[in-house]
């Protein structure tokens, strides 16, 4: 029997990715003996980087109206419910043919978490922060079927206390990186090095701000680049789908979008980005020293992310107002001897495969409901 499974993912490649991970589990490694077929479906918006990233990967995507409650007394306040009941039955009419709803949290999550509910379809949340937001806070008020990344997400309350620990779903690629030995990720590097055009001898610096870039990163960059460069350290700068893209030149390689970051992750030392979950789960799994920079929004999720990766000893926090490149100028010496001194003394760890955990709860979740 075939059964339909919908993603609600969008906005950013945090929210996307471990989405795909899951759907690519379930579609390519089998399922459950009393289904036949799963189809995964997704749910975005026409805006997020999901019109790329889900239709790259061959999954069907569908549109709802991105609605955000606006935080100040205004016009857009009084028009909200109107707007929030319109993108409420666009969610159900994509969910009517759905056996189950899985969501990742952001905008896309809250209308069609409570469309799902109301139209009696089961729901499984996976939250990717240590600190889950406002979407997925409500959708654990209509289930109990909860997966978490950090430990520290239990302390939202009840529910939250039992949920599975699954980890972050990776895609493959990361995850054949963070699993490889000292001799392999060495071979590793000299290659993905040559493909980014640069000297594996000296030390590589990756630097990105999310898939939509961060202002403050690329501001930062190309206040000291020349500095920077001159020390001999080598950039690629992931500068986000939204914003200009700086010249390359020798020793500099900017891109819109890091389409294959597992590259970037083998042939780099040092990482300076934003502390999204998957970032923050990227790095702890491959094992590489970060300069982390929370951007203070929603309720501090990202300084929460970036605080379980300090606790293990592979990361510094640096707080966002700080960030300039007077600061990246006089510090990259340092950073960059902590880098290597960290990838020579690195172990091999293999993280737990989250995208399989989740979706033996999905097969085990549609078994059920098929009886």
């Amino acid at each position: 029997m075939k059964k339909v499974v919908s993603f609600a993912a969008g906005g950013t490649a945090g929210h996307v990715e471990p989405a795909l991970a899951v759907a690519r589990e379930l579609t390519q490694h089998g399922s459950a003996q009393d289904l036949d077929e799963i189809e995964c479906r997704f749910i975005g918006t026409d805006k997020g980087i999901e019109n790329k990233l889900v239709v790259d990967a061959g999954f069907k995507l569908d549109h709802i109206s991105k609605v955000t409650l606006p935080r100040s007394i205004s016009i857009s306040l009084l028009a909200w419910p109107f707007h929030w009941i319109k993108v409420l039955l666009q969610a159900q009419r994509l969910l009517r043919n759905s056996d189950l709803l899985i969501g990742f949290g952001g905008y896309v999550s809250a209308p069609c978490y409570l469309a799902a509910k109301i139209l009696r379809i089961p729901i499984v949340i996976h939250e990717q922060n240590a600190k889950p937001g406002w979407g997925n806070r409500l959708g654990a008020l209509m289930t109990g079927n909860i997966a978490i990344t950090f430990e520290s997400a239990r302390r939202t309350g009840t529910k939250w206390s039992r949920a599975l620990m699954v980890g972050m779903p990776l895609r493959d690629s990361i995850l054949s990186l963070a699993s490889s030995s000292k001799a392999e990720r060495a071979q590793h590097r000299e290659r993905a090095c040559k493909g980014f055009g640069f000297d594996s001898l000296k030390p590589i610096v990756l630097i990105f701000g999310g898939s939509l870039g961060a202002e403050r990163i690329n501001q930062s960059v190309a206040e000291c680049l020349s500095i920077l460069l001159n020390h001999g350290v080598q950039i690629i700068h992931g500068v986000g789908t939204s914003n200009k893209l700086p010249m390359a030149m020798p020793g500099y390689l900017p891109m819109p979008y890091l389409e294959n970051i597992s590259e970037a992750y083998a042939a780099s030392d040092l990482v300076i980005a934003r502390s999204g979950a998957a970032t923050c789960v990227e790095i702890a799994a491959i094992q590489n020293y970060a300069v982390l920079v929370p951007l203070a929004i929603g309720n501090g999720e990202q300084r929460a992310n970036a605080e379980e990766l300090v606790a293990g000893g592979g990361a510094e926090i640096l707080e966002n107002a700080h960030l300039t490149g007077e600061w990246l100028a006089s510090n990259i010496d340092r950073l960059v001897a902590t880098a290597i001194q960290s990838r020579e003394n690195r172990e091999v760890k293999i993280q737990p495969n989250a995208a399989r955990l989740m979706a033996d709860m999905i097969r085990s979740l549609l078994t059920k409901s098929s009886k």
